[in-house]
């Protein structure tokens, strides 16, 4: 029975000693863990939280401001020498047209016009800078064409003839209706309405008039041909055009404002448009940029002004829709039907009244040609009878489009200008430019003698389509790829995965806290701990059925 005694005795002097021990690891363990679960906790907050307030801040801002950094048009800079030198993959096609009834037009008849084409010419563009200073810089455009027989229909010959209508008889036909030069009617006996010249003479060669110098020899003439008429050497659309530079652009560079970049200051020296051009301060407004440069960040809600030398205005493009142009995410802007409508707002100067009535809508106050039409004789040399519109007269009245023969109905994709931006570094992917060139044919002002023009229906009667589009070259377009979308790409991808490791990070610590706790035992199957951290005391020994409590049985001296 000692034996038992000392045992029990044994056992139960011991059993505080393991308890305190234990007690003690599990305290420390428990700091141990809540001091863990919460350096996890917070690093997987500021992991979680901060990889959210990065993706949506400072990402974009970084990328920003490199954007910003690189659309600065300075000397040396990798923007400078893509301007100056752009590689643009210029398509310049041009459907010439000839008038099918010359003499059955002179007496009544509508004009019925044939196309053919395209005639497709290779283009290409250089910026020569003349000055780069004070965040300006000051340039000449230059454009050379090269005939691409190749890429032209079968049957495109430069040496191909077509009847179009005399610009030179149209001037007499002016001047004759003016008072006091009612003599001019007489030089229209030695002309014809119509001319037959070679698509080439038409278009950069030029052609010089068969009847103008025996006209000018008629007494009193001469003065006509040379204060009024101020006739070129040579007639031609783009006489002289080829490998000619344009007058002087001064453009803000984008140092001081990134929003400015490519902003059109002056031109020709002048921050205003000749103001014989046109009637209104509004119109003479040389507004945004010259189409080859747009500022990053771009807004679908904004409108892009464009001033286009061509047309001796600025026009403006608004959103239209996103695009993708090879892999890159873009914006389409349009130009829109109130671009060419003198009664939109500020578009009033757009109107150079006249004597002249083509159009029975004409007869209004105003006197200005029906919306979808420009007329731009003032602005060019000589003031040829000349009025712009969109192919195939898309947004004019049904009144113009049914007064000419032999044009395609109007297509609002194909005859339209559109321009594909990359918004955020202001690239311009793709742009579709199309315009339509019209002769103006006036009978004049009751001319009857001595040549009666009374029959003749007045009209405008196309000449020529161009059709240009301009794609971004392969190594600017894969420049963008790898900067910005590659860059871009890289920058959020680890946003997400900070955000990933910061979520795993959180749950670790939850669960280490969890364990510290105790708040998984039920869960495991553990007994919980008693409210002061010992463990649970042990069972009584077991006491046989039948016998007293206390007594030990030793089985070995039985």
């Amino acid at each position: 029975m000692p034996s038992s005694n000392n045992s029990s005795n044994g056992a139960s002097s011991s059993s505080p000693i393991a308890s305190k021990y234990s007690s003690g690891r599990m305290r420390r363990m428990s700091c141990c863990q809540l001091v863990i679960s919460a350096v996890l906790i917070g690093l997987g907050s500021f992991l979680l939280f901060g990889s959210l307030i990065t993706h949506t801040v400072v990402v974009p801002k970084v990328v920003k401001s490199s954007i910003e950094e690189n659309s600065r048009l300075v000397n040396g800079s990798i923007m400078w020498e893509k301007w100056a030198m752009p590689e643009y993959k210029i398509r310049f096609n041009m459907y010439v047209y000839s008038t099918k009834n010359p003499d059955e037009f002179m007496n009544g008849a509508i004009p019925e016009v044939t196309g053919s084409g395209p005639y497709v010419f290779d283009k290409k563009m250089e910026n020569r800078v003349v000055s780069a200073e004070n965040g300006t810089v000051k340039y000449r455009r230059f454009f050379t064409y090269n005939f691409n027989e190749q890429e032209s229909c079968q049957t495109c010959i430069l040496g191909n003839r077509i009847w179009v209508p005399n610009m030179i008889y149209q001037k007499f036909v002016e001047a004759a209706s003016t008072e006091g030069m009612k003599a001019a009617a007489t030089t229209l006996l030695s002309q014809t309405a119509f001319l037959e010249v070679e698509v080439e003479e038409l278009l950069f060669e030029g052609y010089k008039d068969p009847f103008l110098d025996k006209v000018c020899e008629i007494p009193f003439m001469n003065f006509v041909c040379e204060a009024i008429l101020d006739v070129p050497e040579r007639i031609g659309l783009f006489f002289k055009a080829n490998g000619t530079g344009s007058k002087v652009y001064e453009i803000d560079d984008g140092t001081r404002n990134p929003d400015d970049l490519g902003k059109i200051l002056s031109y020709d020296e002048s921050p205003i448009l000749d103001e014989t051009w046109w009637s209104t301060d509004e119109s003479l407004k040389i507004k945004g940029t010259d189409g080859s440069l747009f500022h990053p960040f771009l807004s679908k809600h904004e409108k892009l002004y464009v001033y286009v030398a061509e047309l001796c205005r600025s026009i403006w493009l608004e959103f239209k829709e996103e695009v993708e142009y090879r892999g890159l995410k873009a914006y389409r802007f349009v130009v829109p039907p109130e671009v060419f409508d003198v009664t939109h707002p500020g578009n009033q100067g757009f109107c150079n009244p006249s004597e002249k009535q083509f159009y029975e809508s004409q007869n209004d106050s105003s006197n200005c040609m029906p919306k979808g039409l420009l007329e731009i004789s003032k602005c060019q040399q000589s003031q040829p009878p000349i009025t712009i519109s969109l192919p195939n007269f898309l947004f004019a009245p049904s009144e113009v489009r049914g007064s000419v023969k032999g044009l395609n109905e109007t297509d609002e994709i194909r005859d339209s200008i559109v321009v594909d931006i990359e918004p955020r570094v202001g690239a311009v992917l793709y742009a579709r430019r199309v315009s339509q060139v019209n002769i103006e044919m006036w009978k004049g002002k009751n001319l009857t003698f001595p040549v009666n023009l009374k029959k003749m229906k007045s009209a405008l009667i196309p000449v020529l389509i161009l059709h240009e589009t301009s794609e971004i070259d392969d190594d600017s377009l894969e420049q963008i790829r790898s900067q910005l979308y590659e860059t871009e790409s890289i920058a959020y991808t680890s946003c997400d995965v900070m955000m990933i490791i910061g979520a795993i990070m959180l749950l670790l610590g939850f669960l280490f806290l969890s364990f510290s706790l105790g708040l998984c035992d039920p869960i495991l199957g553990r007994r919980s701990k008693r409210a002061n951290g010992l463990s649970p005391e042990p069972l009584p020994p077991y006491v046989p059925k039948g016998e007293p409590n206390g007594y030990h049985h030793n089985h070995a001296y039985m």
